[in-house]
């Protein structure tokens, strides 16, 4: 509930501050005199931009502030909480307009940004003026109004997040199709290259051993028939170089006692002898180890061929590059492949989201179709008690989708709000067809309309502050009489403030306030001030005839009589 607004340097208020109580308000005045001060300062607060924002010192900047009772505001507390602000039981929130045109927002003295404020709207304050009654006449509001009446809100949300999710990963599931068919015939190339790599079984230093190989066995023959040459003349054939060695060494171990580089001479000499004979085993041995094989020879040169082909065709420069682009290629072909599982796991998902999403859809429609009967003949009774005896009003749902459609095809016919569309249709007199609000409705009974639409989810909704800003266009005579006792029943279950011309509304309110402008020196200004007994008979006097006239007294004082007498 609204306990209290505070108005400093707006428009023509310098400074007021305003109780409001539970129940119904009225504000009424003069033509002129700006009782929409009040209504436009909290829709300013809420962040809207008025036309016509100025300050009544325009060196100063205007201030405005609104305090509210949390008491059994179990949505708006709930919000609160996942927002993480903490409050206690009450709310108070502020708009500073500074002269240079730029705002600050505050909320229990701590600055916030205006969608904090304007998401707070919605469970705050319930404005009821011209613009409501244009919006009355859209699809998408008769829907939120038919979910509201059946309190879908939280299953209609619940579908708004899958279809938003199914949406999104739809167009992922198309930018990785699409991604995939680019990548296709790529993908194909290296899967080829891959497979002549796989199949060329290289390994590291490959080329280079077998070079080497070639080379050794390419000369068998040669390295056999030097390494014969040597055994013979170093060890076998008289007068080898192991015999001349031998002999001298012979006959110089009789000096080696005599002189250290003499003895140094004859152990070289010894050991040149054995190195000798073991470089002579190296060679025996050495024709144990290779072999001329013209078979072997033919296959190395296959593989050197083999490797150099891959080399020159992948244009690099060893098999460490070739070995790097079969790494290369095993990563890439994975990443393919790994796509492809993603694809087929996102539209595994997309199946199974679509399914639940079109459960909670059908869902959606069978309550609004039953529900849709109920508020339309709740509306319709409503209706005909303010002064449209013979109204009917029906409510039409048309599904969107098919039971056949795919998963692109329906998410390109449904909206956040289902598969449904929906529709009022009115009629104000019998014989006539029904047709839509927007083809038949005059402005009063839209208006009438709007306030039935109120009362009826008044019980339906969290207390809030409905606002009422001269809604009494094309109201008059009894009629306005009827209008005022559904608005005072719409006051039992929620806070109503209403500005208004019509004595009768006034003549229902629990609080009376006036607003009046005058003018000092050559400055004018705007007041309120609350009504009271002779006062307030005064005021309701004037508003039913325009002039205090002992006739109008009368006529206001039996008005009041005949309420006080109905309760």
């Amino acid at each position: 509930m609204l306990t209290e607004l505070y108005i400093k340097n707006y428009l023509l208020v310098p400074e007021m501050r305003l109780s409001l109580d539970k129940g119904l308000t009225v504000i009424s005045g003069e033509t002129g005199a700006g009782k929409s001060v009040v209504a436009g300062s909290i829709s300013l607060i809420f962040g809207d931009n008025l036309a016509g924002i100025e300050a009544f010192d325009k060196e100063q900047p205007i201030y405005l502030e609104v305090s509210y009772n949390l008491k059994d505001a179990e949505e708006l507390n709930k919000f609160l909480a996942q927002s993480g602000i903490e409050t206690e039981e009450e709310l108070i929130l502020a708009r500073e307009i500074y002269p240079n045109g730029k705002s600050g927002y505050f909320l229990n003295g701590r600055k916030v940004g205006v969608s904090l404020l304007k998401e707070l709207k919605s469970y705050l304050i319930d404005f009821h003026h011209q613009r409501d009654q244009q919006r009355l006449l859209s699809p998408s509001y008769q829907l939120y109004l038919l979910d509201a009446y059946a309190n879908l809100t939280t299953l209609r949300e619940e579908f708004a997040i899958l279809y938003r999710e199914l949406k999104a990963g739809l167009k992922t599931l198309d930018e990785l199709k699409n991604e995939a068919e680019r990548q296709k015939e790529i993908i194909e190339l290296y899967r080829f290259q891959y497979e002549e790599l796989e199949n060329a079984k290289l390994h590291k230093n490959e080329d280079v051993e077998l070079q080497n190989e070639y080379e050794l066995l390419s000369r068998t023959l040669e390295i056999k028939e030097l390494s014969d040459q040597i055994t013979a003349e170093i060890l076998e054939q008289e007068n080898s170089v192991f015999d001349v060695i031998s002999s001298y060494l012979s006959k110089l171990k009789h000096y080696a006692q005599l002189n250290v580089e003499i003895g140094n001479a004859v152990n070289n000499m010894q050991q040149a002898l054995e190195n000798l004979q073991e470089a002579s085993l190296n060679l025996s041995r050495s024709k144990d180890n290779y072999s001329f094989e013209p078979q072997r020879l033919q296959d190395i040169q296959n593989r050197l061929d083999l490797i150099n082909s891959l080399v020159h065709k992948h244009k690099v420069r060893s098999i460490e590059e070739l070995l790097t682009i079969f790494a290369e290629r095993s990563v890439q072909i994975a990443a393919f492949t790994d796509n492809e599982k993603t694809i087929a796991e996102l539209e595994k998902l997309l199946e199974k989201n679509f399914a639940l999403l079109r459960e909670k859809s059908e869902e959606l429609s069978r309550k609004r179709q039953k529900s849709a009967a109920e508020l339309s003949k709740e509306l319709q009774e409503n209706i005909r008690s303010l002064s449209i005896p013979e109204g009917i009003l029906e409510i039409r749902i048309d599904k969107k989708a098919e039971n056949n459609f795919v998963i692109s095809d329906y998410l390109s016919v449904v909206s956040e709000n289902g598969q449904d569309s929906v529709e009022f249709l009115f009629s104000a007199n019998p014989g006539f067809e029904l047709k839509p609000l927007s083809a038949v409705v005059s402005g009063g009974e839209l208006s009438r309309i709007l306030l039935a639409i109120k009362k009826v989810l008044a019980d339906r909704l969290e207390p809030k502050l409905i606002i009422l800003d001269e809604i009494e266009s094309g109201i008059g005579g009894k009629t306005a009489a009827k209008v005022a006792d559904f608005i005072a029943k719409l006051a039992e279950r929620q806070q109503v403030l209403c500005i208004t011309h019509l004595a009768q509304i006034a003549a229902r309110a629990e609080k009376h306030l006036v607003i009046e402008k005058f003018t000092k020196g050559e400055k004018s200004f705007v007041d309120i001030r609350k009504v009271e007994d002779e006062q307030r008979l005064q005021e309701i006097a004037r508003m039913l005839s325009g002039t205090l006239t002992a006739k109008a007294l009368e006529h206001a004082a039996e008005l009041l009589k005949e309420i006080n007498k109905r309760g």
